[in-house]
């Protein structure tokens, strides 16, 4: 008889093994991904790592939800390395969601350690393992208990005894963060930039895939407090420059 998954606990030198042993066969299987700082990744890589994450955790626990469990790579989400969405109806699909905007980042300008859920990874691979391992963790809550939260103690354990986890957040390069270190350039930085053969100036007020750059414009779009109105313009890192406002002696 199958164990309860919710039951399962692994020792950490088995958690090892059976990683190591999914590491080396998406390895040795996959088309796009060929070594562990791999430069393409495609949604048929994820649905193979979980096959092996349910063959070798779970012992087939997942295969009933196989017509209903789905798999998307996103390059919009900037934050979150992972999630999973839950569709209702006759029958509950489930999808899970990596961020390759995260995953590829990290391992590439910026040099630090990196963490996900509190395990030190050495390559992008080991990363995204460790992301898709936290999602697995939600779905199991999802099919066993019908609702999940990765701030509760239930998912601790969980996560804690079948992976290995320490933490449930991930320190993978943001972009912010890339902007910082590589370009000098956080929100609220002064930048300029060239569009269109013209020289525009503006100022950052996000930071995600792009730059969000606001440029004072009489006929923009976008109002501020003061009744100063501008142009958003969405404007790849490396195109930005710094510049000092007249009469700021603080850059």
């Amino acid at each position: 008889m199958k164990k309860n998954p919710a039951n399962l606990k692994y020792t950490p030198a088995k958690i090892r093994r059976k990683n190591r042993k999914i590491y080396r066969q998406i390895l040795a299987e996959s088309k796009n991904i060929d070594k562990g700082n791999f430069s393409a990744i495609g949604v048929d890589d994820i649905a193979r790592l979980f096959e092996l994450y349910n063959l070798y955790f779970f012992d087939g626990f997942f295969n009933k939800y196989k017509d209903k469990i789905l798999f998307n790579l996103s390059e919009r989400m900037t934050r979150a390395g992972g999630k999973i969405a839950r569709h209702r109806g006759s029958v509950d699909t489930y999808k899970i969601t990596l961020s390759t905007a995260l995953i590829f980042q990290t391992f590439e300008d910026v040099t630090r350690e990196v963490t996900v859920n509190g395990i030190v990874c050495r390559d992008r691979l080991e990363a995204t393992m460790h992301i898709l391992e936290h999602e697995i963790i939600h779905l199991l809550e999802q099919v066993l208990f019908g609702s999940t939260s990765c701030s509760k103690p239930r998912f601790k354990r969980l996560s804690q005894n079948i992976f290995g986890h320490t933490a449930v957040t991930h320190q993978l390069v943001t972009q912010a963060e890339r902007a910082r270190k590589q370009y000098n350039l956080q929100v609220g930085s002064f930048v300029s930039f060239e569009y269109g053969g013209e020289t525009y100036r503006g100022i950052i007020s996000r930071i995600t895939k792009r730059a969000t750059v606001m440029v004072r414009d009489l006929d923009g779009g976008f109002r501020d407090l003061d009744g100063n109105r501008y142009s958003k313009y969405y404007i790849p890192l490396e195109y930005l420059k710094n510049f000092t406002l007249p009469g700021d002696s603080s850059k």
